[in-house]
């Protein structure tokens, strides 16, 4: 049992491949980075490799995993995956990461389950709130390296499965959905891992165990200090900025790049702020805010191996908020006041890019300079070659790591963190071996205990173990400082025992396709005794075939292998199969014969399919199958399989599908009895032809146009010689539909068995509705737009619903006055229309008390806008004539009881909703 009263070790660390005699360095999982414009580093070497072969463009975020022999598996930037030969991963295009999200993806194995991995994403959120956008948020998807012949894949149903991270009540929080930060660490209890991430004032903390990804994340809510994400204008800024759990995964910081935003050149940029937390890897739970770096812009946070420094990059702006330089400082977290333990390690013109600690103990730094082109061609990194040491001592050399020809953009790919904490050494995993562990780094421990998973254990410093059985175990190893039992250190690798074949294995071929049949010397396809050799659960075993045992044994890296198609040189010819994990590591030896066996010609009858289009028809290869084993009288133990040429049926490769679709042709058929050689045969394809019958219709139809009547438009000869069948249960030729929909007729030849299916697509012609007018009064006259319901191709009239039809929406130098506006779709089966009282006024009036024109008053509208609080009107002379208020009668022309004469007259006057407005009108008696 592990001290401080811990649970007992199950599961942790992938070992996803194994080894038969290889020295392990403790993180190799860590050992090829890919980033930025094609940049790569190898650190599996143990010296430091510049990687001209990666195939990401990412301007910020960025993530790979490589084998515990460090050996690269994939990479991604959150959007797209890469596999380790550099080709685009089965199914990994489309991930919901950001290649300018700050930490777009990260990689995380599934315990217990060897060569599975998740894939977590962040995609980028706004700066602005845009609620027409679709922010995607925090998702994850598993990845499978046994698919696509060991170089993995994205399972299906298992890809951009969505993370929670917000409140999807709240309208803001529910448009971003996550920031851009991502971390990463083993679980305290050696059985998990724990993927952090931070949104608002919170974090989110996914246990991803044996079982998977658990959903419902443990949520720590902060704090009193730190700024909401959303300010008040709905604008996302703390986003940016790293995220990072200390290796030993006990501490977290967070770079938040902003806390306020202010207008263009505001000073605003040097808002930014670091925060330093306690992080419960037992629990996942977050506590202890602590501010340790403000007034800047920071970005890029990175802890040292033993978890003892922190260093921060940060942009430094001036009050134009013009970038001044970027600093790089360390902290020591053993200090009483970590805030003031703050040390300027460097200065420059650099951006602030993201910073990385490697499995070589060394701090690496991204990012490029700001004068002379530098974002566009940037060739180097820079590094922290001692970060344990003070300040003074860390040996910081910037810009002295070469990525050429490729550059350096923001990110650096981030880990699980806890691949950097010192751990120990594996090597000889192959079942039957004994497998030696060795402590890396500095004795540092009193004693040791070590726990190998399966109830052994060891107090000896470097020991040795052989496991009685073949699986995966969880090995701990607990050292004592002080007297003190420390934190235990977990691996999780897999002992692999190669599958058992058959010693005595033949692999036949029929010897009757040669010039010389039956001389025991024929071509035979060797990957055909894969299918009898390996089961399903060892697919991801190789099998390499060579002519003696010696050139087995040479061969280490497996290059001289016979090729597939090989043809023996003597009858029964012995050959040595090498089985080789996915990894190339274990391996082991045997023996098969070829043998070339007598055969027989298979002549069945042609077979005839329906002619579907173009030429092509269908046929049903597993019926074909079983009618000619019926009629050549084969037994039920013989298959059959097709194929396009005859050297593919030779061989058996390149199998023809169950379905095929084909021309009249001649295919070729391959025949084995108990997975053995039993003949070949060829079999000639020709097509029954239906009546020519028209593809899919669609038609368009006016909700007044139901019922519709269906399959009237069939001319078929003969039309008693073939049956109906309507998806709608109707079995008669014609139809009447009463809906819009989908209706399927197939039409089947009763005298040669074929069918041809018709579809009608009916579409009903949505009807335009108008819902609104937007109207912007402009003087004398008004703006009209028309706001309808969502349809396209609309056009637009008013007050005449013949026309003219415009096609904008918008209707200007429109006058007051009662007014209809119009909408169509050019094949609309009705117009809409919407009368509205614009507001405006009359040109004239007329005072001569016979009902008509009366008063002038602006035209009444029941915008509430457009009251009219009150108008003067005045005379050429300026001099005022009448006051109307509110809900006057209007004017009739008269000053003091006195008819003024015919002449124009001036008004000024106000609406409700502030706007002035004045004009003229005429008086006509």
């Amino acid at each position: 049992m592990y001290g401080g009263g811990r649970m007992k070790i199950i599961y942790l660390f992938l070992i996803n491949f194994l080894v038969l005699s290889l020295q392990l360095n403790a993180q190799q999982e860590a050992a090829n980075w890919y980033f930025g414009d094609g940049a790569g580093l190898s650190f599996s070497s143990g010296e430091l490799e510049n990687l001209d072969n990666g195939r990401l463009r990412t301007v910020e975020g960025s993530t790979s995993i490589s084998d515990q022999n460090g050996n690269l598996l994939f990479y991604t930037d959150g959007t797209i995956v890469f596999d380790r030969n550099h080709d685009l991963m089965q199914n990994g295009t489309d991930l919901k990461g950001n290649v300018s999200t700050t930490q777009s993806a990260i990689i995380v194995p599934r315990p217990a389950h060897p060569g599975r991995y998740f894939i977590f994403t962040v995609d980028k959120p706004d700066y602005y709130l845009t609620p027409n956008d679709e922010i995607e948020g925090v998702h994850f998807s598993e990845v499978d390296m046994n698919l696509n012949n060991g170089n993995g894949g994205i399972v299906e149903g298992r890809k951009n499965i969505h993370l929670e991270t917000y409140n999807s009540s709240n309208a803001s929080e529910n448009e971003f959905k996550s920031s851009e930060k991502i971390s990463a660490v083993i679980s305290g209890d050696c059985v998990s891992y724990w993927v952090v991430t931070q949104f608002t004032n919170k974090f989110y903390s996914f246990r991803v165990s044996e079982s998977g990804v658990e959903t419902t994340p443990v949520v720590s809510t902060l704090s009193n200090n730190f700024p909401p994400i959303l300010n008040e204008n709905d604008i996302n800024i703390t986003a940016g900025g790293y995220l990072k759990i200390s290796p030993d995964g006990k501490k977290m910081a967070a770079a938040y790049t902003g806390t306020s935003l202010g207008n263009s050149n505001s000073g605003t940029k040097n808002t930014g702020k670091v925060f330093l937390y306690d992080f419960n890897d037992l629990t996942g739970k977050v506590t202890n805010e602590e501010l340790i770096l403000e007034n800047s812009y920071p970005y890029g946070v990175g802890f040292s191996p033993t978890s003892s420094k922190l260093y921060i990059t940060a942009n430094i702006f001036n009050s134009n908020d013009f970038l001044e330089n970027s600093e790089l400082y360390q902290f020591d977290l053993a200090s009483n006041n970590i805030m003031d333990s703050r040390e300027l390690i460097h200065s420059s013109r650099n951006v602030a890019g993201g910073l990385q600690l490697a499995i070589n103990g060394k701090v690496y730094r991204a990012g490029y300079p700001t004068d002379d082109g530098g974002y566009l061609n940037h060739t180097r990194i820079s590094v922290i070659n001692k970060p344990e040491e003070d300040a003074q001592n860390v040996d910081y050399r910037h810009n002295s790591v070469d990525i050429a020809p490729n550059n350096s953009k923001l990110g650096l790919p981030p880990f699980v963190q806890s691949l950097f904490k010192n751990s120990f050494e594996v090597e000889n995993l192959c079942f039957g071996t004994s497998t030696e562990f060795t402590i890396s780094g500095e004795p540092d421990f009193d004693a040791v205990l070590w726990e190998f998973g399966d109830g052994e254990t060891s107090n000896t410093p470097n020991p040795s173990h052989v496991y009685s059985e073949p699986g995966t175990y969880t090995v701990a190893l607990i050292k004592t400082r002080n007297g003190i039992p420390q934190d235990p250190v977990c691996k999780e690798i897999t002992i692999l025992k190669l599958p058992e074949i058959n010693q005595d294995f033949t692999l036949q071929q029929c010897d009757i396709t040669d010039n010389d049949p039956g001389d025991g010397i024929t071509t035979f396809n060797l990957q055909l005794a894969r299918n009898e050799l390996l089961s399903a659960e060892n697919s991801s075993v190789q099998l390499y075939f060579y002519e003696d045992e010696q050139s087995a044994i040479d061969d280490v890296e497996n290059e001289e292998a016979l090729r597939s198609t090989y043809r023996n040189n003597i009858p029964n010819q012995e050959l040595t199969i090498k089985l080789v994990d996915l990894n190339g590591e274990c391996s082991k030896l045997n023996k098969i014969t070829l043998e070339a066996t007598g055969g027989v010609q298979l002549n069945p009858a042609p077979v005839s399919g329906c002619e579907l289009t173009d030429g092509e028809g269908e046929f049903n290869l597993t019926e074909i199958e079983q009618n000619i084993i019926q009629e050549l009288g084969l037994s039920q133990n013989i298959t059959l399989s097709f194929h396009q040429t005859e050297n593919d049926a030779i061989l058996g490769e390149n199998y023809l599908p169950q379905i095929y679709l084909s021309a009249p042709k001649t295919i070729y058929i391959r025949a084995e009895a108990d997975n053995s050689c039993y003949g070949f045969g060829s079999i000639e394809l020709s097509l029954n032809s239906l009546p020519e019958i028209r593809d899919a219709m669609v038609t368009q139809a006016c909700i007044d146009d139901f019922p519709l009547t269906l399959g009237n438009d069939i001319n078929m000869p003969n039309p008693g010689d073939y049956n109906y069948s309507w998806n709608t249960g109707e079995t008669s030729q014609t139809i009447l539909v009463n809906a819009p929909g989908t209706y399927n007729l197939s039409i089947t030849d009763t005298n040669l068995g074929c069918s041809r299916e018709i579809q009608y697509i009916i579409e009903q012609f949505p009807n335009p509705e108008i819902l609104e007018l937007e109207i912007e009064n402009q003087g004398e006259t008004n703006q009209v737009t028309v706001l309808t319901n969502e349809l396209s191709g609309l056009s637009f009239a008013m007050d005449n619903p013949d026309g003219p039809y415009q096609s904008n929406p918008t209707f200007r130098n429109v006058p007051g006055g009662t007014h209809t506006f119009y909408a169509r779709t050019n094949n609309a089966c009705k117009v809409a229309q919407f009368e509205e009282i614009i507001f405006g006024f009359p040109a004239f009036f007329t005072p001569n008390a016979d009902g008509y024109n009366d008063y002038w008053l602006p035209y009444e509208t029941n915008t509430t806008e457009f009251q009219v609080e009150y108008i003067h009107i005045f005379d050429r002379y300026g001099k005022l004539l009448k006051e109307l208020p509110a809900n006057s009668q209007g004017w009739d022309g008269d000053y003091n009881g006195r008819a003024m004469p015919p002449s124009d007259y001036w008004f000024k006057g106000k609406l409700a909703n502030g706007q002035e407005f004045s004009g003229h009108f005429t008086l006509k008696r």
